[in-house]
């Protein structure tokens, strides 16, 4: 009995112990329901914590941007200073960054540190520059040599056989020349580097008329030249358009394609890239597209008189008198879609106007004016020195100066 007694005892204690488990079962199912949503309250209190943080920084990066933006520049500081002698009659221009010195006595080209990358002497009497990118061309107006080079060193040399009367290079080294051969004109193309004739042609007035201005593609295959001829009594241009790969061959004499302006002078059409050519009139502004064949994109008539005209690879500026009297230029500013983006008015007796990525630099040998895209003035000022050259960095706040006695970094505050 006593056995039953404890075995019923037994029971109940098991019985009883079943039921304490089962409570206990429920009481820490209900702890890790609590503590997941005392987890979930933290993940969330967390996220918000980041999002807030997050919005924070946006704020102050945003209100860093607009006062970035909006800042106006009013003096400068020198912070690096290189002394750079070179003769009186020396020239010198931006080539990619780095500074091409040309006279007639020969050319070199220093970085921006006073630093001489290469030098070549010869003898011309009427030196003209054309560049392309890193390549620059001297060739002697009236004369018979072309000296080729880029940014790392000469390219090669060029004897022609006939008077030179313009020329222009592509950025991998092909020339090409418009020769006197009088009573017809010759137009040759020619390897940099080794100076042979690749292609030559010859034009005359009664068929096509006198080239006045020629330009070349980047890649040195394609060719457009501006004509002027008289016919009836009135001023006659065209603008012929060559193909020196595969595709012109199929074409008389590489010519691809053709247009013609009675009563315009063309003394200016430029490659802009491969397949996108602009030119200007003195009665407009006219753009091509067409990697092999260029088409008209689009023309602008213009009936104020050009004073000058700047370009870069993507915009175009031609600057006019202001006739509103306000101030004394006008620049209207065209993209690469022959759309007018821009507009700007100063008073400044430019000698360069530079396109950028980080704006428009127009400046002359005492001082600069610089805008960004959105025609907001970000610096209008005197250099303490007179200039000969100016070299944009990419930051609109820093430039390279070139001074009679040397070569200043400064940066604008």
């Amino acid at each position: 009995m006593a056995e039953i007694k404890d075995f019923k005892r037994n029971q109940f204690l098991i019985k009883g112990n079943r039921h304490k488990k089962t409570t206990t079962a429920d009481e820490s199912l209900k702890d890790n329901k609590s503590l997941d949503n005392m987890l979930a309250r933290h993940r969330q209190l967390k996220l918000y914590t980041v999002l807030a943080v997050l919005a924070l920084v946006g704020f102050f990066l945003l209100c860093a941007y607009f006062n970035w933006k909006n800042i106006v520049y009013t003096d400068y500081e020198v912070v690096q200073e290189h002394e750079w002698v070179r003769a009186d009659d020396t020239k010198c221009l931006n080539l990619d960054g780095t500074l091409f010195s040309y006279s007639k006595d020969g050319m070199n080209c220093t970085d921006t540190r006073g630093n001489v990358i290469w030098n070549q002497t010869y003898e011309m009497q009427n030196p003209i520059v054309r560049t392309k990118k890193k390549t620059v061309a001297v060739g002697d107006y009236n004369g018979r040599s072309i000296y080729v080079a880029n940014t790392q060193g000469n390219i090669g040399y060029i004897d022609t056989t006939m008077p030179i009367r313009d020329f222009c290079v592509s950025s991998n080294g092909i020339v090409a020349v418009i020769l006197d051969n009088a009573p017809s004109t010759v137009i040759c193309l020619y390897d940099g580097a080794r100076g042979e004739v690749l292609v030559d042609f010859m034009t005359t007035m009664s068929k096509s008329g006198y080239p006045i201005a020629v330009d070349i593609s980047d890649n040195g295959t394609q060719l457009a030249v501006s004509y002027i001829k008289a016919e009836k009594g009135e001023v006659y241009s065209s603008i012929g358009f060559y193909n020196f790969s595969a595709v012109g061959q199929n074409y008389t004499d590489n010519l691809v394609g053709g247009y013609g302006y009675s009563d315009a002078v063309v003394p200016l059409v430029h490659f802009m890239e491969n397949d996108t050519v602009f030119a200007v009139a003195d009665n407009r502004i006219m753009f091509f597209r067409g990697r092999q064949k260029p088409e008209s994109l689009g023309e602008t008539i213009i009936s104020e008189e050009i004073q000058s005209v700047f370009y870069d690879e993507s915009h175009i500026g031609l600057v006019f008198f202001n006739s509103s009297g306000d101030t004394t230029y006008r620049m209207e500013v065209y993209d690469t879609n022959a759309k007018k983006v821009n507009e700007l008015f100063f008073d400044m007796e430019y000698t360069d106007i530079l396109f950028e990525s980080i704006g428009i630099v127009i400046h002359d040998d005492s001082g600069c004016i610089i805008y960004n895209w959105e025609g907001k003035l970000k610096f209008e000022g005197d250099f303490r020195e007179y200039i000969s050259c100016l070299i944009p960095s990419g930051n609109i706040a820093k430039y390279t100066i070139v001074t009679e006695d040397g070569i200043q970094v400064i940066e604008l505050h």
